[in-house]
């Protein structure tokens, strides 16, 4: 019974791998997006240490928020400031891959 199978699944690895080979765009499109990605995380880690030098100044409490409200407010402003601008880095970069891989087309 398994010796009938070992055919059909070599044909199956086949024809999947035929398809696989990527364009120059393709390959572009996805530098452009780990270029994207790795930007955002680097935007997203500055913010959080950012907020989180806030806290500290402002005196942390056992949880990790800051200990009055309004330090809270300001590092809570900054990780929302750093996630927006990372976020419209990251659609940019989506934008900007899908036209590489459309021109490809």
């Amino acid at each position: 019974m398994m010796k009938s199978y070992l055919p059909l699944l070599g044909l199956v690895a086949i024809l999947s791998a035929v398809g696989c080979d990527e364009s120059m765009m393709d390959k572009k499109a996805d530098a452009v997006r780990d270029a994207t990605e790795q930007s955002a995380d680097n935007i997203r880690e500055e913010a959080n240490q950012a907020a989180d030098d806030v806290r500290t100044a402002d005196g942390k409490t056992i949880t990790g928020s800051a200990e009055t409200e309004a330090g809270e407010n300001v590092a809570d402003a900054i990780e929302n400031a750093g996630e927006a601008k990372a976020d419209a880095v990251e659609e940019a970069g989506e934008r900007k891959a899908d036209q590489l891989e459309k021109a490809d087309n």
